[in-house]
């Protein structure tokens, strides 16, 4: 008697909590596993009518995972689009700020040594055209004239020559400056690249929920055949596959999940190390 008494408002509950789980239209969803208005109002009817309170209790208990893992499915799909849209921008940036690194700096140094180079190329000419003249004049006997010209090639010398270590200073700058932008822009990139192997993984990932998916459509037409022919077993049965079905793609989208936030970890330390000069 007394155990006939604790039943009934255990059985309100249930039904109420299944009323609720049946009462969201399935077009809200957007999870793997989907039932159709018919079909979950048939199934409502269905649990409700069940004669045995341990079957009804169990179908109960299996619809509200399959609603839970509905729900979590829902909001893991949300979040992995938000993290895969911010993802592919912040990567699209970060690729276009490392190929910058260095590079006003870098044009500047270039720059300066192609102005040196122009500035100092009539000091140069005249250094040239000063030697070719003493070659000429030696050549010709011309001792006066060869050594007034070598005396004016003389006094071109020292300035020659300070301005070709000018120009070869600042080639060197210029050489160090590539060569460290490089070795930076190297590093970010290696960096950047340990991404790769995550998103291998999410494709992987990706291939096995899809493959999970197509096991949905069977059970879906059972359930339907069960839930029409009354068998409470038949639904029973179904209704736990579909639970380890969604819980199998709900695992694995929490992967897809972790590969992606790593993906957003390595790419915000990467643009910490980025030079801001």
């Amino acid at each position: 008697m007394l155990h006939s008494m604790m039943r009934k408002p255990i059985s309100a509950v249930l039904l109420a909590l299944l009323a609720l789980l049946l009462s969201m239209p399935a077009s809200v969803s957007a999870s793997s596993v989907k039932l159709t208005e018919s079909a979950q109002s048939k199934l409502s009817k269905q649990i409700s009518e069940a004669g045995s309170y341990a079957m009804k209790q169990n179908l109960t208990a299996q619809l509200l995972s399959l609603t839970t893992l509905q729900q979590k499915e829902d909001s893991l799909d949300t979040a992995i689009a938000s993290l895969h849209y911010y993802n592919g921008n912040a990567m699209t940036a970060i690729r276009a700020r490392i190929s910058q690194i260095d590079a006003a700096k870098i044009s500047k140094l270039t720059q300066d040594v192609a102005q040196t180079k122009e500035r100092y190329k009539p000091l140069f000419a005249m250094y040239t055209s000063l030697n070719t003249q003493i070659k000429d004049a030696k050549f010709l006997r011309l001792k006066q004239l060869a050594a007034l010209l070598q005396i004016q090639a003389d006094l071109l010398k020292p300035s020659t020559q300070l301005a070709r270590t000018e120009i070869r200073i600042k080639e060197e700058l210029l050489k160090s400056a590539k060569a460290s932008t490089a070795a930076t822009i190297k590093h970010l990139r290696a960096k950047l690249a340990e991404t790769d192997p995550l998103r291998s993984q999410i494709t992987s990932v990706q291939a096995v929920i899809a493959g999970t998916k197509k096991n949905i459509s069977p059970v879906v037409k059972t359930l339907n055949e069960t839930i029409k022919a009354n068998s409470h077993e038949g639904t029973l049965q179904s209704l736990t596959t579909l639970v380890s079905i969604s819980r199998t793609i709900v695992e694995q989208k929490q992967r897809v999940s972790v590969f992606e936030t790593r993906i957003s970890e390595i790419i915000r330390a990467t643009n910490a190390e980025i030079p801001t000069k």
